[in-house]
């Protein structure tokens, strides 16, 4: 161990340099760290998005039953119907689950339309997504789309629903 009269004070060692140390300086650290920042801050962005999406495509699979029930009406009788009840559903409040809280066959936009309300607090008031049957040359096909009142924002809904 070296005492202070060991040390040869003309040294190069001990000539008031400063060595720097190897490392980041605080400047570099501070970049990395908004970096990180900035990137993490879209990630959760993204997986909200993700998240409410993939609620909604839950409910798609529970509409499959609603979709059937209004097919079969217009099928056996030629027209749609107007609510639940002609569908031969639940009333539209009985479907209450965990990530919906509604089904309801409507005549908005169309009859026969089926809306589903999400339960999401990240989407407000704007939680409906509608199932719209559509007859081309005979042929009847759903078209899956936010609804036109209180719907949800196309972000957050399926790529099949974004029409």
């Amino acid at each position: 161990m070296k005492t202070l009269k060991d040390i040869n004070l003309s040294s190069p060692e001990s000539s008031g340099r400063i060595n720097r140390s190897s490392g980041f300086t605080l400047t570099e650290v501070m970049a990395v760290v908004s970096i990180i920042s900035i990137l993490s801050l879209i990630s959760l962005t993204a997986y909200a998005d993700y998240k409410t999406r993939s609620k909604v495509v839950e409910g798609l699979g529970f509409v499959a039953k609603a979709k059937t029930a209004v097919t079969e009406t217009y099928v056996a009788n030629g027209v749609f119907p107007l609510n639940n009840l002609e569908a031969g559903l639940n009333p539209p409040e009985s479907y209450d689950y965990k990530y919906f809280s509604r089904l309801e066959v409507g005549i908005l936009p169309v009859p026969g339309s089926i809306t589903l309300t999400v339960k999401d607090r990240s989407l407000g008031a704007n939680n409906l997504l509608q199932l719209v049957p559509v007859v081309v040359n005979g042929e009847l096909d759903w078209q899956c789309k936010p609804s036109v009142l209180n719907g949800i924002s196309r972000a957050k809904v399926p790529a099949v629903c974004r029409g």
